[in-house]
């Protein structure tokens, strides 16, 4: 029972909070960068400002030199070197054992955009395993190690932010494809009524972080970026997850705005597909949802099933099935064996369906008695 994780949460929780009582409100403005030796004091000056000659000297002829050791902001070297994009100062201080805060500068680097930082950090025997890259700051705190912040002033991110969120929350398609390579996934909530050990504890410990946690995360899943690298069918998933966004909206009032407005992204996003098209056969599959298809497009168009569209009207995605290309198929598909009538009259239009109309009991009668008829089938 004493190993639980919601009691190791409650603990840790505890202890941060008295160390932040002992700090006090102003600990920005202490004096703890008057502690650091002279040593260290030049060891952080030449990572921020990448003296890689004195980097590397340091690293290696120095015995007492603390590589950990943080500046009066409470960043180490490592974190002012990812901060100003010294990538050779980087890969330096990977190779130090040891070395903490590996997890803040993954999150700086990719919070900047720094592509090839992000890869070298993420090269580092610590990310060995993708159950790194799937923890945020909160949950590593309970691994007892030093991978964020958290040990000390916390981290500049959000406790339940992961990489692979961040990244997509920062729309970073390179940085979110390297992190699914390595493993790394979004992990979708909870429903909101769900009465598990675990989410009970978080809203009984704070309801607003976890109204807050629930929301980063399905700002990461409703980024185009995650939708687009992480799906199989990313229309598919964009329509059901706003769908499900919409009913959080009317379900969590006080966060009515964030989830429409997710819910409207996850709209744009599909429309933004359907942009993207340069034939009518990209068309089509999107439409009917058969990605994969390898027929012909006579062969598909005479079995449209159109069941993205039929998703779309469910859950009044009005801007896809208003979009030109989706009005331009469905005409085609609607005129098909009578091409010619489009371009008639409305008067002729009429005439043709007034015939059509008049006629369909002895079409009926002719179809029962004969199916396989050449006539009735053409």
């Amino acid at each position: 029972m004493d190993g639980s994780p919601s009691l190791r949460r409650m603990t840790v929780m505890r202890e941060k909070g008295r160390r932040q009582a002992v700090r006090g409100p102003a600990f920005m403005f202490n004096d703890r960068g008057t502690s650091l030796t002279a040593e260290e004091e030049r060891f952080l000056d030449a990572a921020e400002y990448g003296n890689i000659p004195v980097v590397r000297k340091m690293l290696e002829e120095s015995k007492t030199l603390n590589v950990n050791c943080v500046d009066y902001m409470g960043q180490n070297a490592l974190q002012l070197a990812v901060g100003n994009e010294h990538l050779e100062v980087t890969e330096l201080l990977l190779k130090k054992e040891n070395l903490a805060r590996i997890g803040d500068a993954l999150l700086l680097a990719i919070s900047k955009g720094y592509v090839r930082i992000v890869e070298a950090i993420l090269n580092h025997p610590g990310f060995a395993a993708s159950k790194r890259l799937t923890l945020s700051p909160s949950e590593q705190e309970l691994q007892d190690d030093d991978f964020y912040a958290y040990d000390e002033d916390g981290t500049r991110f959000s406790p339940d932010i992961t990489p692979i969120i961040l990244a997509a929350h920062c729309q970073k398609y390179e940085v979110v494809h390297m992190l699914l390579m390595k493993g790394a996934r979004i992990e979708r909530p909870h429903d909101y009524f769900c009465k598990c050990g675990d989410c009970t504890e978080k809203q009984r410990h704070d309801s607003f972080s976890h109204s807050r946690s629930r929301i980063n995360a399905y700002k990461g899943l409703a980024s185009p970026a995650y939708l687009s690298l992480s799906s199989e069918d990313p229309v598919l998933t964009a329509l059901e997850l706003s769908n499900e966004l919409a009913k959080l909206a009317n379900i969590e009032k006080e966060f009515k705005n964030d989830y429409r407005k997710l819910s409207m992204q996850c709209k744009d996003f599909v429309v933004g597909v359907l942009d993207l098209c340069r034939d009518s056969e990209e068309v089509e599959a999107i439409l009917n949802g058969d990605l994969e298809s390898a027929e012909p497009l006579e062969v598909h168009r005479h079995k449209a099933s159109l069941s993205r569209v039929k998703l779309a009207i469910k859950y009044e995605v009005k801007k896809f099935v208003a979009h030109p290309n989706c009005q331009q198929q469905l005409l085609t598909i609607w005129y098909e064996n009578l091409s010619g009538l489009r371009e008639q009259t409305i008067a002729i239009k009429c005439l043709v369906v007034l015939v059509v109309a008049l006629g369909l009991p002895f079409l009926a009668i002719g179809y029962w008695i004969a199916p396989c008829s050449r006539v009735l089938t053409a």
